[in-house]
């Protein structure tokens, strides 16, 4: 393997001799912070739920879980680097004997190709005995993605691979698109934080190379960017596929939307009113009922669901609310009411609701909660199996979320360019493709229709708009029957 810069990561002399610590530690679970774009990560459901109390010094809901067996005690050990050599920083995978990496011959369906793969590793910010927790989402997707790559290697097909860290920086995101690497790349996937996505669009659109955003999901980060391939659906998306499922079983008059007094929520509200209008086929008619649920003097939210309750029918509530648990469980508190006087209700939320700790599981049973999520592993695959194996034969340790997306990025997008080569942007919204974490359905966005008017071709980005609708049942999410 090429390696260039020999920025070691302490993290992989040591990444999967802790593994079985993965499930109980956290080490392995998706980065959190405050400015990380976080509306559609989830986390895994296997940490069973213990005993909440309230905790009245911290005023906040805490889950008890009592041990009854000793305690391992942890014995580290460094793995020798020739068994396990460590990832570089700025490397590249290939499996031919010369790189292309200078020159500009037009790649061609079927020969080799050049992608860069760009990631917040953060190996300047670790050290021999801490490893920053945000770098993990990106080693998981690394990993993923190097799965593809020798399955691709294994069947003969030309990828030169260039993995390089952002160091979540944007200075040096911007040399990292100086260089070479990214110049003659057919393909960039990449990168993670908002600021460096603003950066590598820029660079995509001028050079017109294909840019495979993984994680972020705001709509409008490019205009007139052909090249621009969201994977993550956007929150519109996301509505969309709550509206059109809610649709197809009840009846628009017993539908309700429902959010806090606030103004980032209650425009939530025309992403479902255009959805449904859209079902329809006309803006005119039956819309949705809305309703804001405000604040008394006491900060104590107004809930009062009673008139939106469809006696003797099954009552709908669409809930685009995620910033305050409280908010949901008092929602929620208010309709169990209801629900225990005989009346059927539904409820949709929204995918972070997976994480809250504070509700209990028999709310989202009784009141039939379904919930949006841009990703299910289907444990029962045998795709799913078959790479669940692989990971663990290789690392050690069993595949996250982002390990998954970072196989199905590589593997689609790379079967893309052997099909279709550099110009597979024309073709991937013709194509849906299921992938280990769902499914891939681009649709081309335009964020200006006066100018889509004027012609017919343009469009401003390329967006995977396949939403999984999971309904809670047998004490766990799973897509709906």
């Amino acid at each position: 393997m090429k390696k260039n810069n020999r920025v070691r990561i302490p993290l992989f002399l040591t990444f999967l001799t802790f593994a079985l610590l993965a499930s109980s530690c956290g080490w392995f679970k998706p980065a959190r912070e405050a400015e990380k774009e976080k509306v559609y990560t989830e986390e895994d459901l296997g940490d069973l739920q213990g005993t909440k109390v309230f905790d009245p010094e911290t005023g906040e809901w805490r889950t008890v879980r009592e041990v009854n067996e000793k305690v391992d005690t942890v014995q580290w050990k460094e793995l020798p680097e020739k068994d396990f050599p460590p990832i570089m920083t700025d490397g590249a995978w290939s499996n031919t004997d010369n790189n292309n990496n200078g020159g500009s011959t037009p790649v061609v369906p079927g020969s080799g190709y050049d992608i860069s793969i760009m990631l917040p590793f953060l190996a300047n910010q670790a050290s021999t005995s801490n490893i920053d927790a945000n770098s993990y989402w990106a080693i998981h997707f690394y990993a993923g993605a190097k799965l593809a790559y020798q399955n691709f290697a294994a069947a003969g097909i030309n990828l030169n691979v260039t993995v390089s860290d952002t160091e979540g920086s944007t200075g040096k995101m911007n040399n990292l698109l100086a260089d070479n690497a990214a110049k003659n790349a057919e393909m960039i996937i990449g990168p993670y934080k908002r600021d460096n996505v603003k950066i590598a669009e820029s660079f995509s659109k001028k050079n017109k190379i294909p840019l495979i955003v993984p994680y972020t999901a705001q709509l409008g980060m490019a205009k007139a960017n052909p090249n621009y391939i969201q994977m993550n659906p956007s929150l519109e998306s996301h509505c969309e596929a709550i509206a059109k499922h809610a649709r197809a079983v009840y009846d628009t008059e017993n539908i309700t939307l429902v959010a806090q007094d606030k103004p980032e929520e209650k425009e939530r509200f025309t992403y479902f009113q255009q959805a449904n209008a859209n079902l329809m086929g006309t803006l005119k008619g039956s819309r949705f009922r809305e309703y804001v649920v405000k604040v008394d003097r006491n900060n104590q939210y107004e809930i009062d669901v009673l008139p939106y309750i469809s006696q003797g029918k099954t009552s709908v509530f669409l809930v685009p609310s995620w910033s305050s648990e409280s908010f949901i469980y008092s929602l929620l508190r208010a309709l169990m009411i209801e629900q225990a006087k005989g009346e059927n209700i539904v409820v949709y939320g929204m995918p972070m609701w997976i994480d809250f700790e504070q509700i209990d599981y028999e709310f989202y049973q009784k009141l039939n909660v379904h919930v949006s999520s841009a990703s299910y592993i289907d444990e029962t695959d045998e795709k799913v199996r078959q790479f669940k194996r692989q990971y663990f034969e290789t690392y050690g340790t069993i595949p996250r979320e982002e390990s998954y997306l970072g196989y199905d990025a590589l593997n689609y997008f790379g079967k893309m360019l052997q099909q279709y080569g550099k110009e597979f942007t024309q073709n991937i919204d013709r194509q849906p493709y299921d992938v280990l974490h769902g499914r891939f359905e681009f649709a081309r966005i335009v964020l200006e229709p006066e100018k889509h008017k004027e012609d017919l071709n343009y469009f401003d980005q390329l967006e995977n708009k396949f939403v999984h609708i999971l309904q809670f049942r047998d004490f766990q999410f799973q897509p709906v029957r």
